[in-house]
């Protein structure tokens, strides 16, 4: 029988400007901690509204922080620079990879789970199961 820390994480490859990089999905933890950090994002997952010039100010911070995330490194000041450096294409491809290892059956059956669990304050909303990001390039 498999125990759980014989089980490897799944793991993809993006390539940027000719270096493939390892890419992993966002932990329950790693989550947690960007939920915590960037309460508009909680108010996403939880169908709230979120203004939209919140969001724009917002972005590029959740944005640098989930690729940090999604490549290792959550948390880490030095990544999410980096992250947020990179071009809005080159961003696009890592955080669609990401968002594919993370929630490989899409936000809304996650959200649905979560609130289930009594995880998340407020509920799902139905509208999130059709949100969609960009299709990975693997």
């Amino acid at each position: 029988m498999v125990g759980l820390v014989d089980i490897a994480p799944i793991t993809s490859s993006v390539s940027i400007r000719g270096q493939d990089i390892t890419i992993t999905g966002v932990s329950a933890r790693g989550i947690a901690s960007l939920l915590a950090r960037f309460p508009e994002l909680r108010a996403l997952m939880t169908g709230r509204e979120v203004a939209l010039e919140e969001l724009l100010k917002l972005g590029g911070d959740v944005i640098a922080a989930i690729i940090a995330a999604g490549t290792g490194a959550p948390g880490d000041a030095q990544a999410e620079k980096a992250a947020d450096n990179l071009t809005l294409e080159e961003q696009a491809d890592l955080l669609a990879a990401i968002v594919e290892l993370t929630m490989p059956r899409g936000l809304g059956p996650l959200v649905e789970r979560l609130s289930r669990l009594g995880l998340l304050a407020g509920g799902a909303s139905a509208t999130l199961a059709t949100t969609s990001l960009p299709a990975s390039k693997n």
